[in-house]
């Protein structure tokens, strides 16, 4: 029987002949960004693999022509207490040249992520690739390579 080591190289390789990648950047703070498009417009996301949902800073929602849909929800972040956000409608995004399809964003407060990241000498972000697009589209992280494999 083959071990896990296996499995995952196979995998491996299976995500390297695919031409489908997009470059991801470190910054100063360690963590992945990556060049995308949200509704035709340009957009730096962070990649994080332990946010259940992905999102977009609440005040940028018109410059992404993002439209909210239902009511407002409590929403939990991993530093700071319960927040106000809605859910969008699926938006069409884009990672580097790749179409990706449509997805619906959480709109949330992030100026407490910002904040941090401005003070530790990093630029602000416009939203979060979490786990929800990740999982639905089998993406794979090389941190290595810095590629995310689509």
């Amino acid at each position: 029987s083959r071990g896990l080591g296996d499995v995952y190289k196979r995998q491996l390789i299976i995500y390297m002949k695919s031409p489908l990648f997009v470059s991801l950047k470190n910054t100063k703070t360690r963590h992945i960004i990556c060049k995308a498009h949200i509704n035709g417009v340009a957009a730096q996301l962070l990649i994080d693999t332990g946010a259940s949902s992905s999102c977009v800073h609440s005040i940028l929602e018109e410059k992404f022509h993002l439209r909210s849909k239902g009511d407002s929800f409590d929403a939990a972040g991993a530093s700071q207490g319960k927040m106000q956000a809605f859910l969008s409608r699926k938006a069409k995004l884009k990672l580097g040249r790749h179409d990706v399809g449509k997805l619906a964003f959480v709109l949330l407060d992030l100026s407490h992520i910002n904040k941090t990241l401005i003070s530790q000498g990093t630029l602000p972000i416009e939203g979060i690739l979490g786990a929800d697009f990740l999982k639905k589209k089998k993406v794979s992280i090389d941190y290595r390579s810095r590629k995310l494999w689509l």
